[in-house]
């Protein structure tokens, strides 16, 4: 392990090889996992803005105008291009949407059946496969869901709107099973939450966990997805706490892979990562590039803006207990990334490390 350390900041010196390169080495060990925020293609502004019940609609069709314009199947070819290239055991994916629509009755104040326009994860999944990528959901769990809610696009076009997003953990499935298994999944919610006020009442905006079991040449570790609030600074620190207290409360070595919404560059930081490192985890990135910021976030919300606005670390790969860091990239950061219509496959950047567990 001091071999490599010294091979890896002579790189840094020399500037051999930048954190953006999409690629990881071979290196020593081959146990690889990925955390990637897929963008659901809005952040609900809108809708937590508006005061009045005609601004609610108009917020409601602004947030599906912005969705569509995102253009989910595209982005996820690009995204699975990303996850085929990092080609991790076990991929840690937030905001993974199923967006429904339906017609809307404004005399009656009463929503029509839906149907789906956009599944995100067949939409990834189907992309992997047609890539060569070989992965199924390994444990998957709902954190956000509004049931169909009316929403007005100008001039004067009515619809319904539902969506159900969720965190997803994927597995490889051509590997060999006496080298790699997962079990035991498990998923909860977080008791602390944010309650949203809207002209419709207090909405909850829920954040949840999803948890695999994995054994990797008979090394066993547990591996975590997550997504903590974004809105508030003091129940993203209380869910943390959960998250310690909860799934990763296990004598196994743990891999939090997360969309953590805590600033881990620049300064200052925030409490909610430092609660994590003053509780023994190591972050990985800073134990393969301590001098270098490793930016994921964020692109425009629409991700269509031509020139990278990275300006952030929150996607993290968080290690606790025999569990270290060998390499680590990005994907997803580089302009050559963009689909043909300019997007970027989401306004995050995914997280793809080689690691060692149990030894």
């Amino acid at each position: 392990m001091k071999r490599m350390a010294v091979i890896l900041l002579l790189c840094l010196a020399f500037g051999a090889e930048s954190s953006f390169a999409q690629s990881l080495s071979n290196g020593d060990g081959d146990l690889r996992v990925m955390t990637y925020n897929a963008n659901e293609g809005t952040d609900f502004l809108e809708v937590e803005q508006a005061g009045t019940t005609t601004q609610f609609l108009l917020a409601v069709g602004q947030t599906i105008t912005q969705v569509r314009e995102t253009k989910p199947p595209e982005r996820m070819q690009a995204l699975a291009t990303q996850i085929a290239s990092a080609s991790p055991m076990l991929v840690s994916l937030q905001e993974i949407d199923k967006w429904y629509t339906g017609s809307f009755d404004p005399t009656t104040g009463t929503c029509g059946a839906t149907t789906l326009e956009f599944d995100m994860l067949q939409d990834l999944l189907g992309a992997l496969a047609a890539q060569g990528a070989h992965y199924q959901v390994a444990a998957q769990v709902q954190e956000l869901a509004f049931p169909p809610t009316p929403g007005l696009i100008l001039p004067a076009t009515f619809l319904c709107v539902a969506v159900a997003d969720y965190n997803v953990i994927l597995a490889r499935t051509d590997l060999d099973p006496s080298k790699f298994q997962w079990n035991n999944p498990q998923s909860g919610t977080y008791a602390n939450k944010v309650l949203l006020p809207t002209p419709i009442g207090l909405v909850p905006i829920f954040r949840a966990w999803v948890s695999v079991d994995v054994a990797f040449h008979k090394h066993s570790f547990r591996f975590i997805d997550t997504h903590l609030e974004s809105g508030s600074a003091a129940i993203r620190e209380l869910q943390g706490g959960e998250l310690r207290s909860g799934p990763a409360n296990t004598s196994l070595p743990v891999i939090v892979a997360m969309d953590s919404n805590a600033q881990a560059f620049p300064m200052p930081q925030d409490p909610t990562y430092v609660d994590f490192l003053n509780a023994g985890y190591n972050d990985a990135w800073n134990e393969i590039f301590p001098a270098d910021p490793g930016l994921t976030c964020c692109q425009a919300e629409l991700d269509n803006n031509p020139v990278s606005q990275l300006s952030q670390r929150v996607d993290l790969l968080l290690l606790w207990g025999n569990v270290a860091a060998q390499n680590i990239a990005l994907f997803g950061a580089d302009p050559s990334v963009l689909t043909a219509s300019g997007l970027w496959p989401s306004d995050h950047a995914g997280v793809a490390a080689q690691v060692v567990v149990g030894q």
